[in-house]
């Protein structure tokens, strides 16, 4: 049996990191998959029986990096731990950068000074002395490089590494030994300058794109911090404030206007509005009374009530969408292989790249200057080719994009299904509880005259959670002292439902489960479907030993705001089509009533997926809005399956994304976050290639024969500071996009 393990991780500072770690995770038997994600330093794995925790840090620690710890499926992350995480290398970076940037300024002042004076001969010692406090606080990258030295592989520390050690070592052997190098002999400050320069220009830029990613995250935060740290309670009927973790199911939770709803629960007393928008995205307040479900995390804005918890910690609807949310933004997008598949060789490109560099000045050059601008012109290759940027084109986007969509009331079961959903073509959409309200009620009964025909269909029914069931049971209402037991009940999908009441053999269902039992239905009531179905009705007739007894018309309301909704669709240039198990007179009525021109009717739910994969062979990109329980198999089948529900439905949603609210308007907000998402990461994939593209062969000297113009090696350190935090910035424009 498979299971699921995240792994906190420190160390790993670009793309190449990632790819070292996700193949070290992947060598190990037993493990099926490993992601691991750059911005939050996670790896996701799935693992086998017989594969324990200290296998995987083995693994993580061959690579060359820590492991922080190790979470088994469904921990709950704790806030704090999370931020901290997501800020910790941003304070690393600024605690160096205090350190670097003083002596960096120094070392440029005092070198400035140097070549307006001439060559004075202890300038270069000075800057020798006052370039060493700024290695040392770029020490991560000499450390991080050794790592990956030590596992033969080669990562952004390398690059860095060898660029500003090389440079530190020429200076040095030009300062102290100019014989070996007299060409460096007489340059004021060699190239302690760009040694410091370039550590600091690299420190800086780490430390924006740590920030910057770390706001990436800010709408799983917001959902965390919903979470109330105190709680009042009332035991005894003495209230007392308890600390959240410590509330169990059953207990009775005191709630006041203004406070945060700790746990799922019922009231129990009380009436008030509550604010879900946090939660499912809708905008309005909810006005909530006794019997009344509230979900955890919402808030409580008008009056005090009493709560009955029935959810606690992790079984909470606000912990599922946390988790549902952490699962996306960790997960990889197909999009994501192109940049993976080209980061894992970037590095050892790049060093060929600077080696063929310098050895290429070194012939062409004149003698003079031919070691200088070699080595120069290799140092700015190492130092501006960017893997950085490559590794955080796509997550950063995703993470920003999943969170947007969660605020919106649209959770993404994985990145996979962020990216699939901008290319839809055709929307899918199933009739009960996705256009209508999903509460349908008896309008008509026709029946001859049975007694007992109400304890029948409340005895058959009275166990499913099936929309029409509850409508039959409650039209039923039979007393509590008369009720009977089915002694076998038996559900047929899209059929209706089968039993045995004492002596007696029940059947309520479609024409079809008449058809199957080879009953006849008599004419009064073939007749009086007839007549349900000029109304828009359904017909489900009862069946009591082998005979039809009545025909129940059942029908269920149009959402308001499915009209617009479908309108919305169909004014985007998507193809909308109403899916369901219906007959086609009731099915091309609600269809009318909501804009719908094509109506697929009287399908099975195994039929609906034959009908998806019969869109797509006609060249449709296909997404599926259903109930995500009854439609499983066309969920499935469908490019992109969209569960529409409530809250409590999460935990028990396979769907590639479930909706908080039922409102097929939050499709069009989860279409409108795919695009935007999508649109985000070939941008940033763009700047990162032609970043790389264009910086490489100017830092390499293309411009030199053409104009003389060199790009220093400080100018490169700046350029590739800038293309990370440009990627990271660029991502976080998501989250004010429409």
């Amino acid at each position: 049996m498979s299971s699921t393990r995240t792994i906190d991780i420190s160390g790993m500072h670009c793309a190449a990191c990632v790819n070292r770690v996700e193949s070290e995770l992947l060598r190990v038997p037993g493990v099926s998959s490993a992601t691991v994600n750059l911005v939050t330093n996670r790896a996701t794995v799935e693992i086998g029986d017989g594969v324990v925790d200290e296998i995987l840090s083995r693994a993580i620690i061959t690579a060359g990096y820590a492991v922080e710890a190790i979470y088994s499926e469904g921990t709950a992350t704790d806030v704090a731990s999370l931020t901290e995480r997501i800020e910790a290398p941003a304070h690393e970076y600024r605690a160096s950068l205090i350190i670097a940037a003083p002596f960096t300024a120094a070392v440029m002042l005092i070198g400035m000074w140097g070549m307006f004076n001439g060559h004075t001969p202890w300038v270069n010692e000075v800057l020798f002395v006052l370039t060493i406090p700024v290695l040392w606080a770029g020490r991560s990258f000499y450390v991080g490089a050794f790592r990956a030295a030590r596992h033969t592989s080669a990562t952004m520390d390398t690059l860095v590494s060898i660029g500003t050690g090389a440079a530190f070592i020429a200076s040095t052997i030009a300062t102290f030994a100019p014989s070996i190098l007299p060409s460096m002999a007489h340059h004021t400050g060699a190239y302690f300058d760009s040694t410091a320069t370039i550590i600091t220009l690299v420190l800086l830029g780490k430390w924006l794109e740590s920030r910057a990613k770390g706001r990436t995250a800010e709408a799983l935060q917001s959902l965390m911090e919903l979470h109330p740290t105190v709680v009042r309670v009332r035991r005894n009927g003495v209230d007392s404030d308890i600390p959240a973790g410590d509330v169990a199911v059953g207990e009775t939770i005191v709630i006041r206007p203004g406070e945060r709803i700790p746990t799922d629960g019922t009231i129990i007393s009380g009436s008030t509005s509550v604010d879900e928008s946090m939660l499912t995205g809708e905008s309005l307040p909810v006005e909530r009374s006794a019997g009344d479900t509230v979900i955890g995390g919402s808030l409580n804005t008008t009056g005090s009530v009493l709560v009955r918890a029935t959810a606690v910690g992790s079984t909470t609807v606000l912990s599922g969408i946390i988790r549902s949310v952490e699962r996306a933004q960790q997960s990889k997008a197909p999009i994501q292989r192109l940049a993976d598949k080209i980061s894992s060789v970037f590095v050892p490109i790049v060093l060929g790249i600077a080696i063929l560099t310098f050895l290429g000045w070194m012939i062409a050059a004149p003698s003079d200057v031919a070691f200088t601008q070699a080595l120069t012109s290799a140092i700015a290759v190492l130092i501006i080719a960017c893997p950085c940027a490559l590794g955080l084109a796509t997550p950063t986007a995703i993470i920003v994009g999943s969170g947007k969509g969660a605020k919106h009331g649209a959770l993404f079961a994985h990145a996979a299904a962020l990216e699939r959903l901008h290319s839809i073509t055709t929307i899918v959409l199933d009739k009960t509880g996705t256009l209508t309200d999903g509460a349908p009620t008896v309008q008509d009964v026709y029946t001859t005259d049975t007694p007992s025909l109400r304890v029948y269909i409340d005895a058959l029914e009275s166990g499913s959670e099936h929309p029409i069931a509850k409508a039959l049971v409650s039209w039923a209402a039979v007393p509590s002292a008369d009720r009977l037991l089915a002694s076998s009940a038996q559900t047929l999908p899209g059929k209706g439902t089968v039993g045995v009441i004492g002596s007696s053999r029940i059947r309520i269902g479609n024409e079809d489960l008449m058809s199957d039992a080879m009953l006849i239905i008599p004419a009064p009531f073939r007749a009086a479907a007839e007549s349900h179905a000029a109304h828009g009705w359904s017909t489900h007739f009862v069946s009591l030993n082998g005979a039809v007894v009545a025909a129940i018309a059942v029908a269920d309301t149009l959402r308001v705001s499915s009209v617009d909704a479908v309108a919305r669709m169909r004014t985007r240039g998507l193809r909308v089509v109403m899916l369901t198990g219906d007959k086609e007179a009731a099915a091309k009525h609600i269809a009318n009533a909501a804009g719908i021109d094509e109506v697929m009717h009287s399908i099975s739910p195994d039929g609906k997926a034959n009908a998806i994969e019969k869109l797509q062979r006609q060249g449709a990109v296909v997404a599926m809005v259903g109930d995500g329980i009854n439609d499983a198999p066309a969920l499935a089948q469908a490019d992109v399956g969209i569960a529409m529900g409530s809250g409590t439905d999460i935990a028990k949603s396979t769907a590639d994304v479930t909706l908080m609210r039922a409102d097929l308007h939050t499709v069009l907000d989860a279409i409108d976050v795919s695009r935007a998402t999508m649109r985000t990461i070939r941008q940033n994939l763009f700047l990162a290639f032609f970043y790389n593209v264009l910086g490489i062969p100017l830092a390499a000297g293309l411009l030199i024969p053409l104009t003389g113009m060199a790009l220093s090696p400080m100018i490169a350190a700046a350029a590739m500071a800038l293309s990370s935090v440009t990627v990271v910035t660029n991502a976080l424009r998501l989250r004010i996009s429409r």
